[in-house]
């Protein structure tokens, strides 16, 4: 599927969700509750926001290690840098940019600093079913969403099956993947050998027992640094519903939503989301409105000014990191 194609689907997407997320909506209901929001709770949402990114960039950064030795490389800077991407970029661009800044230092390449971007889905995957399986037993879900969830489970925990598997037998993999690349044209031969030895060297590393607990405990910090960053919205908004059950229920089903094409900055799906958790609550679908809204300009906010804090520290514009030589953004 071409890039204008792909484009073009994601903004059908957002342009469907947004149009479910304001329909039905009082706008004046929504004007009035958000205008009323206790500030005195922002301050917190923006903190579990910001907290989000110093964690992922912790935990990222022991996946890293486990390719290459990493020194003074800003995997911080790049991770603001790439979550400020898939905000204003389309097609989640920031993924691709994230590994581009690591690889500037040159001690990583950039297909194997992509490779670890992907074992990171995955474990946000794993996360988000274990998550998803606690929301179950804490919120009153209908029968569709008791299924999704209970199906997400399922699958989630295929993916740790399969995961363990790779772990167990990388070295294999790691070599029909050279046999592999070397009958490739030199290009995608040497993104292949890259990419495969960035993910297996990635995943090798969860192989040590303490380097495994610790990228758990660093993913299960930033899926609780959602689930808090609702709470505190649901608190600014003072909305009478029981909050840990919200707060779970709304990082699953947001995440769920947002994990579908769409347009920059996650438009119509991020409140979609929003809606159809405090819908589980019996909350009204103005206030569903105005709380996704908040959550969102506040996510945007955060990641968007750390992210031009960060190309300010390293002197770099998004379009400086777009023309890098090997940069695939724009080329999809």
């Amino acid at each position: 599927m071409s890039r204008s194609i792909q484009i073009l689907v994601s903004v059908l997407i957002s342009a469907a969700a947004l149009w479910f997320s304001v329909h039905g909506v009082e706008l004046g209901s929504f004007w009035s509750d958000l205008a009323s929001a206790r500030v005195v709770w922002l301050g917190p949402m923006v903190l579990f926001a910001a907290m989000a990114l110093v964690v992922r960039a912790a935990r990222w950064r022991v996946l890293l290690e486990g390719v290459g030795p990493l020194g003074e490389t800003s995997v911080f800077y790049a991770t603001c840098i790439g979550f400020m991407g898939n905000m204003v970029l389309p097609l989640r661009a920031g993924e691709a940019i994230k590994p581009l800044v690591v690889a500037r230092d040159g001690r990583i390449t950039m297909p194997a600093a992509l490779a670890t971007v992907a074992i990171e889905r995955l474990l946000d995957m794993v996360m988000l079913g274990l998550f998803a399986g606690v929301t179950l037993m804490l919120v009153p879900a209908g029968d569709f969403l008791r299924r999704a969830a209970q199906t997400l489970v399922v699958v989630v925990g295929v993916a740790i099956v399969g995961l363990f598997f790779v772990i167990r037998y990388s070295d294999w993999i790691e070599r029909q993947a050279e046999r592999l690349a070397g009958r490739l044209p030199r290009f995608l031969g040497h993104f292949l050998r890259e990419g495969a030895r960035g993910f297996l060297r990635g995943l090798h590393a969860l192989r040590d027992p303490r380097t495994l607990a610790i990228v758990f405990v660093y993913s299960a910090l930033v899926w609780l640094c959602a689930v808090f960053g609702f709470v505190t919205a649901a608190l600014a908004l003072e909305i009478p519903a029981p909050l840990l059950p919200l707060g779970f229920a709304s990082t699953v089903v947001v995440a769920a939503a947002v994990s579908v094409p769409s347009a920059p900055g996650f438009i119509g799906v991020f409140w979609a989301g929003a809606e159809i958790a405090l819908g589980l609550f019996g909350v009204p679908k103005s206030m569903g409105f105005t709380f996704g809204v908040l959550n969102w300009l506040v996510q945007m906010v955060t990641i968007i000014s750390l992210g031009m804090w960060s190309l300010s520290r390293l002197n770099l514009s998004l379009g400086d990191v777009q023309a890098a030589p090997g940069s695939a953004v724009g080329e999809r």
